[in-house]
């Protein structure tokens, strides 16, 4: 008997998939978009609008040896009933390997940017992929910030660090490149601190003095980080760049507050964010991972993992949770729709095609498992020609894919058919005495599909 084991912990990989029931597209694109506002040096706000797509959410496709999904972004301001600003984004992106598009962690990020002439303003932001015709809408209201502020907003990034390529030009302010976090989620496994980029603004008959600043965090009312820093600030635009470290907090929601003691002006600007831990699942069929591996490998169109047998226990769950996780995704069901449609197909297996080794194990059972029910089966009997007794055999045929056909012989008379013939499936071979074995006055046209 089977059972669904649940561990802990994933390790994201991708193999090649055999055939199995495709899924629809989902309607919603999803994706994360957040902004924060900043002052220029005549005082007007500027927004700086990111957003953040997963390449799991996207459909790519193959082109010119690599592969390619299109977003269109539209960015719409509205002032009252008017639009006063509309923006059109062509986001063409590109990934060289096709296991990136299963990536957990993975993901497109853009900026946008837009002055604030009016105080109020209405954005309505709208994605589409092209692909897929998934579509991500968001309307939200903003407000400038004074003209008179001191401090900015902070910006949650996840990394600072020196990069040079074009893509990552709008990202930079210096010599640094701040990769934002326009979903505010950060994973313990790949996020040590949480950095935070703001900027301070001091009129210059001010400059030189000191300031204090207050970065405090909680979580659940509970006061966790409260740090004090005095700065002097020698230029009427500041930049300033803190860090959280994560490693000893625990999992949860975090909300964070940056205040500013300049004399007797006090401003604060106020953030969030979202600390996980790795707690995907980890999934299985069979109670033995070995059992398991060669379940896998029916699905593998590419060469399996060599150094199997080397792994302990705990790496050979990882792996299968790997496998079944990127199956889920490639084929469009949820985690459990495929284990549940596995199996299914197991257990038919089993019922059906089992004779001195479980069904599961057998021709037919790898057949039935991979492709589902065939289309059309037919039955025969093998001719004299053969010079042995008569045997059964059985004729499959499906529709969908490239419409393969097997054919299968029960040449020990047990019940265990054997694949002796198999057209339009790469990832199975015909026995070159196929024809001897059924009989040379076999009727080939059985095999037109």
């Amino acid at each position: 008997m089977m059972n669904t084991t649940i561990y802990k912990k994933l390790i994201i990989s991708l193999f090649c998939l055999g055939m199995l029931i495709p899924i629809a597209a989902q309607e919603t694109l999803n994706m994360y978009l957040d902004h924060s506002r900043f002052l220029d040096a005549k005082g007007q706000t500027v927004v700086l609008l990111d957003y953040q797509i997963p390449y799991r959410s996207l459909i790519f496709l193959a082109q010119n040896g690599a592969y390619f999904a299109q977003v269109e972004v539209l960015l719409e301001i509205a002032n009252q009933d008017s639009v006063v600003y509309s923006r059109t984004v062509a986001d063409n992106i590109g990934i060289s390997s096709k296991y990136d598009a299963f990536s957990q962690q993975k993901s497109y990020l853009n900026r946008l940017s837009f002055p604030m002439e009016e105080q109020d303003y209405i954005v309505s932001f709208s994605a589409t992929d092209l692909n897929s015709e998934k579509v991500f809408n968001w309307e939200f209201e903003l407000s400038a910030l004074p003209q008179d502020s001191r401090i900015s907003d902070p910006q949650l990034n996840s990394r600072v660090y020196a990069d040079g390529s074009a893509y990552l030009e709008k990202f930079r302010r210096g010599e640094l490149v701040y990769e934002p976090v326009p979903s505010i989620i950060f994973n313990r496994e790949y996020h040590e601190y949480a950095h935070l980029y703001l900027e301070l603004y001091t009129p210059l008959a001010e400059l030189a003095e000191p300031q204090l600043l207050v970065l405090s965090l909680e979580s659940g009312g509970q006061l966790v980080m409260d740090e004090y820093i005095d700065t002097t600030v020698s230029e009427a635009t500041q930049a300033i760049a803190l860090k959280i470290p994560l490693t000893d907090l625990k999992a949860g929601k975090y909300q964070g507050t940056i205040s500013l003691q300049a004399g007797e002006i006090l401003q604060s600007r106020d953030f969030e964010f979202v600390l996980s831990e790795d707690t995907e699942t980890m999934l299985s069929l069979f109670p033995d991972p070995d059992d398991e591996f060669k379940l896998m490998r029916y699905f593998m169109t590419s060469r399996a993992l060599s150094n199997w047998e080397s792994l302990n226990t705990e790496s050979k769950r990882r792996y299968i949770t790997n496998f079944w996780k990127n199956m889920a995704l490639s084929t469009r069901l949820s985690e459990q729709g495929i284990l549940d449609l596995v199996h299914e197909r197991v257990e038919h297996a089993n019922r059906y095609y089992s004779s001195q080794k479980p069904g599961w194990n057998s021709d037919m059972g790898r057949i039935y498992i991979r492709s589902g029910a065939p289309a059309e089966i037919e039955k025969g009997q093998t001719s004299d020609d053969t010079r042995f007794v008569r045997k059964d055999y059985q004729i499959w045929k499906y529709r969908s894919g490239d419409r393969p056909v097997y054919v299968f012989l029960d040449q020990q008379m047990s019940n265990n058919f054997r694949l002796i013939y198999v057209s339009n499936d790469d990832m199975e071979i015909s026995n070159p005495d196929w024809l001897r074995l059924i009989g040379r006055d076999f009727d080939e046209s059985l095999l037109r599909n």
